[in-house]
């Protein structure tokens, strides 16, 4: 237990004066009336997982948090005068107390075996909640049979050192804001108003009092369950109660960092020409709907050509499911190709012909969070997100592709053939046709894939990438661009993998077609900077390493006619390095260099190298925003950022403007 001070310093007549006062107080009680709300070792730490902030506290032993709970000091007469109704109230805090300490366990489990948990519930995001199930009914038992924590003896000990801890601390506040005499000179009920009334202030409005008194308490309660937590440190790393809550009798593989790394911040999706071609025909609405015709889009290219349609099966082809498919193509969203990803994700994830996939889990692997229940909890998800799913899964269910020729690889030697068929199959448990519908929302659906995957999941043929989080998880309406330029160069990446060419720019005129942006002559600038923007967050959320212009002359802003030169500029877009080392294994040992043999050390770096980090300092000391500065020079404004971070290098003309200002 930590001693609070009572002293300021070691003159005795500071500890009579305080001893004096404290006589004239009261018995009193403090009642706390719990606010059930989840707290950082409830779902919230479930639902960020991992959480680095929620692992400090558990490395702390933070067992009891602070939190906005009703607070009430009342007199011991009174106290005794509603004896029944207080002690039901006391009761139940003792509970949230000991709640709070199960949960604690939980989030200690968590943290302890993050390694090894992070990879499978990245695969199965509903294993978590089962996980938690099976972790409370063990801790709860522990800590319910636990001696000190149910003897009453125990709580009143504690209780008794609550209420001096409090009388202590108040009485000291008092002495120092009010003097010894005038204290003193108070009749007995007026002191105990005052006293009552600077507990109230302190548990109201005291941060720094809280904080304190919060992390003295975590100290007490710490040592309560000392002996629960010997028990735990016994059982950590051994691996053995991990496959009992799994329910499998082999240890779990330990993934190797690196691959765990990029897989608890990746998705693993199919990059074959197929599957690139139909999240394209969906995020950027290439369907066409011809006169009593089914939805349909097509493609013409050396290695994949033929068509998409959305048809459903032979007995759902009337002409009402034709209206309604028509329909869907006008709303088609990121929405649509973030199921799309989640299932393949899924699929791939699991082994077997057919996987299981809850419903929820569509929702659940998307970041999205359940609305709170009545008890604080969380609930269920809200009918509109389970409706987008449901529609998505109807476009998923229907995409039909009849091939005239693709490129795969047999033995190793290219060879074009012919293929149609579905790309995903949905049925229920017994094999039947899964039925979509509002009415009668599936809990849960079971999946394989069509025919037309097959030669690109096979051996050494199988074509797979990694498809950073964000893909999924960004809003698909305020962010579309940023998961449109996700899904493309992640795409991108899995291609150049093979000779190791991360670095070959991009055509900006491409990457504008690819996601889907058309070229508004009447606003360029406006695209030119969602563009920036959208890849300047990308780099801040670590989706690329970094972006920069590759030999652009920022002087061609000026001129008539610029917008068809930036359109046939180009742009580099860096990957994080745990991608580059995930397809290292696929990489040809003699990788043949990038065209432009980019480097980030170019011969005017030397002459330039300190103008970003010296006109950023001194921006700031002026006191001005980027968008100020830009308007001045006129200069992009994320052109600018882009060399302070020293992420680009400026052209002579503006670092001939950028040093005459600094000067």
């Amino acid at each position: 237990m930590i001693n609070h001070d009572l002293l300021l310093n070691d003159m005795n007549y500071e500890l009579t004066h305080h001893q004096a006062i404290a006589n004239k107080i009261d018995p009193f009680q403090v009642i706390i009336i719990h606010d059930r709300q989840p707290n950082f070792f409830d779902y919230n730490y479930l639902l960020n997982f991992p959480s680095e902030n929620v692992r400090k506290k558990v490395d702390a032993n933070r067992i009891f948090p602070r939190g906005k709970n009703e607070t009430f000091i009342v007199r011991q007469q009174d106290y005794e005068d509603n004896i029944d109704l207080f002690f039901k109230i006391r009761v139940d805090a003792r509970r949230e107390v000991l709640s709070k300490a199960t949960e604690f366990m939980i989030a200690k489990f968590f943290s302890t075996y993050e390694g090894h948990l992070t990879p499978l519930l990245m695969n199965k995001p509903t294993l978590k909640w089962e996980i938690i199930n099976k972790l409370h009914a063990k801790y709860d038992k522990m800590v319910h049979a636990h001696t000190r924590l149910n003897d009453e003896n125990s709580w009143n000990v504690f209780s008794t050192w609550y209420r001096t801890y409090l009388m202590n601390h108040t009485v000291s506040e008092m002495l120092k804001r009010h003097g010894y005499n005038t204290l003193n000179a108070l009749d007995g009920e007026a002191l105990n108003e005052l006293f009552l009334e600077e507990m109230r202030i302190c548990f109201v409005s005291n941060d720094s009092f809280l904080n304190t008194f919060t992390a003295d308490v975590n100290v007490y309660i710490e040592k309560m369950v000392s002996e629960i937590l010997a028990v735990f440190e016994s059982e950590k790393n051994s691996m053995e109660q991990i496959n009992q809550l799994l329910g499998v009798s082999e240890q779990i593989s330990v993934h190797q960092p690196i691959e765990s790394t990029a897989k608890t911040n990746n998705l693993v999706v199919m990059s074959n020409a197929i599957y690139q071609f139909i999240t394209e025909a969906i995020s950027n609405q290439h369907f066409v709907c011809e006169p009593d015709q089914w939805p349909r889009a097509t493609i013409q290219g050396p290695r994949l050509a033929g068509s998409l349609q959305l048809l459903p099966r032979e007995e759902e082809r009337t002409t009402s499911r034709m209206i309604q498919l028509r329909n869907d193509v006008e709303s088609l969203s990121e929405v649509d190709v973030d199921v799309l990803d989640s299932i393949c994700h899924m699929y791939l994830a699991q082994v077997g012909d057919r996987v299981e996939i809850r419903f929820d889990d569509l929702l659940t692997i998307r970041g999205l969070k359940p609305k709170l229940g009545g008890t604080g909890r969380r609930g269920g998800y809200e009918k509109q997100q389970r409706i987008q799913v449901l529609k998505a899964l109807s476009i998923i269910q229907s995409l039909w592709m009849e091939l005239e020729s693709v490129l795969v690889y047999e033995q190793g030697k290219p060879v074009n053939k012919k293929m149609q068929g579905r790309a995903f199959i949905f049925m229920n448990e017994d094999g039947s046709p899964c039925e979509l519908n509002e009415k009668s929302l599936p809990e849960r659906l079971y999946v394989t894939i069509g025919e037309v995957f097959d030669p690109f999941l096979q051996g050494a043929a199988r074509q797979v990438k990694l498809l950073p989080n964000q893909a999924i998880e960004f809003n698909p309406y305020q962010r579309k661009w940023e998961k449109k330029l996700i899904r493309y160069v992640s795409w991108r990446w899995r291609t150049q993998a093979r000779k190791a060419s991360y670095l070959q720019p991009h055509k900006i005129s491409t990457l504008l077609e690819k996601i889907g942006i058309p070229i508004d002559s009447q606003a360029p600038s406006r695209i030119r900077d969602r563009l920036e923007k959208a890849l300047d967050l990308l780099e801040e959320e670590g989706v690329i390493t970094f972006w920069q212009y590759n030999q652009w002359n920022e002087d061609s802003m000026s001129k008539k006619g610029w917008l068809r030169v930036w359109l046939n500029a180009t742009i580099i877009i860096a990957p994080p390095d745990e991608i580059v080392s995930y397809y290292e294994p696929i990489e040809r040992k003699k990788s043949i260099q990038s065209p432009n043999n980019f480097t980030l050390t170019q011969t005017k770096e030397e002459i330039c190298k300190n103008i970003g980090s010296d006109f950023k300092e001194c921006r700031i000391n002026r006191g001005l925003t980027l968008k100020q500065v830009s308007e001045e020079l006129n200069i992009s404004m994320s052109y600018i950022s882009n060399i302070e971070r020293g992420g680009a290098l400026p052209s002579q003309n503006i670092y001939k403007k950028m040093k005459d200002w600094i000067t």
